[in-house]
């Protein structure tokens, strides 16, 4: 069975009626507290169009996110916001998910949904068709820690395949105290592998949100590490970077955090995977990685 490889960063969902009106709105990450005027903004945009062009809007960047549009044969209007890097193409499958799942549930009501009346079981389907979870790579290279540090979540570790065929080791990891965030998909793979085949990886680096470069943090696995990075930074297009520099406990031969960061020109966060408290300190990392990469960034949109 292959990975979903969608990574879209879908932000907001809207649909809105044929006179104007809000029938539903659910809010991923960011803030929703300019949505009353977004709303009017997208839905006069999608007038003038038809109005001067003769056609429906389809997509519209503005703001940092492009806005994903589809109309039904009832004129109500589906608007999903992503992030402006996502591939509409994909935007739009889940766009089409959302007319669907819309229209069903007309059909259950045996009428139109009008304007006034709230979609109050759509929550649960908007969560689980339309959310997509981030996904996070662990990168390393043998002997770093990468599964000891897999194993520190609960929850089965599969072996799955990706839109390239090459094979994946990931985990679905939940998460509480993040708005918005609730699950993260975690991924782990041998950094010397990943960018010797890089071509291979196309579709994972496409679909990651952060690589987390993992290292031993001595000197010689930090010098091939940093020299495998400089040949990767240039493939991957979307995902942000980290360093989680292991094995701080090894007093003698670990480098400090801070210089590893400046070495790298990345934020790095120092780690022991044997320490007792190393569950709760990892959750910790991972949970300011996806406020940095993801909520602070949605938030300032």
């Amino acid at each position: 069975m292959g990975v979903n490889q969608k990574s879209n960063m879908i932000s907001k969902i809207f649909i809105i009626g044929a006179t104007g009106d809000l029938i539903y709105s659910k809010t991923f990450f960011g803030s929703n507290h300019q949505d009353k005027e977004t709303i009017k903004f997208l839905s006069s945009i999608n007038h003038v169009g038809k109005k001067v062009i003769g056609e429906h809007i389809r997509s519209l960047n503005f703001a940092n996110f492009n806005y994903v549009y589809s109309q039904d044969d009832q004129d109500n209007l589906f608007i999903i916001a992503s992030d402006i890097k996502d591939p509409e193409e994909e935007v739009r499958s889940k766009l089409n998910l959302l007319k669907e799942e819309f229209s069903k549930q007309q059909e259950k009501r045996g009428k139109r949904v009008e304007n006034s009346i709230k979609i109050v079981d759509f929550d649960d389907f908007a969560l689980d068709q339309i959310y997509v979870p981030p996904k996070i790579l662990l990168a390393g290279e043998n002997g770093v820690g990468k599964t000891s540090i897999m194993n520190l979540f609960p929850g089965e570790t599969v072996l799955e395949l990706d839109n390239d065929m090459n094979e994946i080791i990931e985990k679905a990891v939940k998460l509480t105290g993040l708005k918005g965030i609730t699950q993260i998909v975690l991924r782990e793979i041998n950094f010397q592998s990943l960018v010797d085949n890089v071509n291979d990886y196309s579709s994972l680096l496409r679909t990651v949100n952060i690589i987390c470069i993992v290292t031993n943090s001595g000197a010689g696995n930090l010098s091939r590490t940093l020299s495998l990075y400089n040949r990767l930074i240039g493939q991957v297009k979307k995902a942000d970077f980290y360093i989680l520099a292991n094995f701080q406990d090894s007093v003698n031969s670990a480098f400090d955090p801070e210089k590893i960061s400046e070495s790298f020109g990345l934020k790095t966060f120092g780690f022991s995977a044997t320490q007792k408290d190393s569950q709760k300190k990892i959750y910790t990392i991972i949970k300011r990685m996806l406020e940095i990469s993801i909520l602070e960034k949605f938030e300032s949109k």
